[in-house]
């Protein structure tokens, strides 16, 4: 992804939900020694209300298995609205169908076109 085509995501919405979402690093979990493990996140809001992973991508098997991943490390998170946000309406249309059953109920998967 270029990071016009997230910055125009953020933007619009960052207008649509009335909060700044900048990226932000956060812990996902802890390794056996206690360290925290970290994932940035390409949009979080203040509270942490909002969180959310933008992807621009074609319709492959790797492209599929990073914004799954991805999903994986959403949901390591508690989020009022968590969200995969896809730029690609083919492949946002594939992956809500592959992924289904597969990615938490609470993750939306919503398509804002670049």
């Amino acid at each position: 992804m270029t990071p016009d085509s997230e910055s125009i995501v953020r933007k619009r919405l960052e207008k649509m939900f009335g909060t700044q979402l900048p990226k932000r690093k956060l812990v996902i979990g802890y390794d056996s020694d206690g360290f925290p493990k970290l994932h940035e996140f390409d949009l979080v809001s203040k509270d942490l209300g909002i969180l959310g992973e933008i992807k621009s991508c074609r319709v492959n098997d790797a492209s599929f298995k990073g914004s799954l991943n991805d999903c994986f490390y959403l949901s390591r998170i508690k989020a009022k609205r968590k969200m995969m946000v896809l730029t690609n309406k083919d492949f946002c249309d594939y992956f809500k169908k592959k992924s289904d059953g597969l990615i938490s109920e609470e993750i939306e998967v919503i398509l804002v076109k670049v």
